[in-house]
């Protein structure tokens, strides 16, 4: 067997060392990374959910429109009638 030097084995724990703090680096840098990430995600689901409401009340318009016009139709209608009937009378 080989003998293994006391500066061999400081030099092999300095590399160890440094392999470990580039490892620690790496994952401090990945949760930054993740944090931005899900920033980002939260504002687009935000935004996201602006829009379907929006949609949903374009949606909705035509709907308000049309029974406009119907309750206008039938309020004429019933109008008609009663100015008949009140004419028809006299």
């Amino acid at each position: 067997m080989s003998e293994v030097t006391l500066s061999e084995i400081e030099r092999r724990l300095a590399v160890c060392e440094q392999a470990v703090k580039d490892l620690s680096d790496k994952i401090t840098a990945t949760d930054h990374n993740l944090v931005a990430t899900t920033t980002t995600l939260n504002s687009v689901l935000a935004t996201l959910g602006e829009l379907k409401g929006a949609v949903e009340s374009l949606k909705a318009r035509p709907a308000t429109m049309w029974d406009k016009l119907i309750y206008a139709v039938i309020g004429a209608a019933a109008a008609a009638v009663i100015t008949y009937l009140i004419g028809g009378r006299v």
